[in-house]
């Protein structure tokens, strides 16, 4: 389908363009001692005729691309002579029979002859507005190509954003689970009402994480509750090594953020932070709205003798390119050590489900 028949703004747009055109051959009339009501007669209804024959324009471009070689060129030079010298020698007829079907109205009788005589400068004319046409199909063209690039573009980031997420899903779900069997396997033994529980907490985990595994989008408090699922587990694992601080506001509970993105961060808080201290320490989980944000904090402490930890690791890393990737500018990322804290702070717009 034609672009400028495709969307009323373009075919407006296209249509209002006409009317300078128009006045312009009123104007060129007028100087050749046409009257006003002659001039204007044939001039309005000779640009629209114009306005939709040029659409033809757009095929010939569609058929004729524009190519990289001189030679390329010049041969569609050739059909756009012939083409705009066959247009324009269509129109200027039209303006011939439009004269004579005018001819009827008072004070137009004139009109015919006048046509006749101004035929090779409607012809003139014609060329050259056709040859804008054609000009004007290449712009529209070409709009439409990068359009089309841009979607393919916005795909492809799709396809690479969903395909990351199933690749942080095949590394978080197996590490997880071998250490939480080998927990299973140690408690069974020793205290087997801890065990049953954690085969609990296990399977609700894993329940929860397929669940959430198969979409893009979810609210914070889904996150959330997979995080304390998750964290349920580390705690009999850890035992009193491991503390746990929620502060979390509940206008930030419905916000929309990309799948998985608080996981990694608490279970980086975990191998990194609370499960290289003997005394263990608290691992703080903080969301608040602020000026129409959420912001979503991830504490744990650090041990003073380990070294500092240079760049982002790839979970953090992750975590950071899929949050700009879903918000851009409009979200920010850090991560910072401070005072043996180890802070990770996500900011980012608070959109919820419609």
């Amino acid at each position: 389908m034609h672009p400028l028949l495709a969307s009323r703004a373009r075919l407006g747009a296209y249509l209002l363009g006409w009317a300078p055109i128009a006045l312009l051959l009123t104007g060129i009339a007028r100087s050749q001692g046409w009257s006003w009501a002659e001039a204007a007669c044939l001039a309005l209804p000779l640009c629209l005729l114009a306005a939709l024959l040029f659409l033809s324009a757009w095929f010939l471009c569609r058929a004729l691309p524009l190519g990289r070689t001189i030679e390329g060129l010049g041969g569609h030079g050739a059909a756009w002579g012939m083409a705009a010298a066959l247009m324009g020698g269509l129109w200027a007829g039209l303006a011939w029979i439009l004269a004579r079907l005018l001819a009827w109205i008072p004070g137009l009788g004139a009109l015919p002859q006048r046509v006749d005589t101004a035929l090779p400068v409607l012809t003139g004319l014609g060329v050259l507005l056709y040859l804008a046409a054609v000009a004007l199909s290449y712009l529209l063209l070409a709009q439409d190509r990068a359009l089309e690039a841009e979607r393919k573009g916005a795909e492809l980031q799709l396809l690479a954003q969903e395909s990351e997420l199933k690749a942080l899903r095949a590394q978080l779900n197996p590490h997880f689970l071998f250490n939480s069997l080998n927990s299973l396997s140690a408690l069974t033994a020793v205290d087997p009402v801890r065990a049953r529980e954690m085969c609990v907490l296990l399977s609700d985990f894993l329940r929860r994480s397929l669940g959430l595994g198969e979409r893009r989008l979810v609210a914070l408090r889904e996150e959330l509750e997979l995080a304390r699922a998750y964290l349920a587990i580390e705690q009999i694992r850890f035992g009193a090594r491991l503390q746990l601080a929620w502060t979390v506001d509940a206008a930030a509970e419905p916000a929309l953020l990309p799948t998985l993105l608080l996981q990694p961060l608490v279970e980086n808080a975990i191998k990194h932070g609370i499960a290289a201290l003997p005394e263990g320490g608290t691992l703080s989980v903080a969301a608040d709205v602020l000026e129409g944000h959420v912001v979503l904090r991830v504490d744990n402490p650090l041990d003073p003798d380990s070294p500092a930890p240079q760049g982002l690791g790839l979970g953090l890393r992750q975590v950071r390119q899929r949050l700009l990737g879903r918000f851009g500018n409009r979200a920010r990322f850090e991560a910072a050590v401070q005072d043996g804290i180890h802070r990770v702070t996500l900011v980012f717009p608070l959109e919820v489900e419609p």
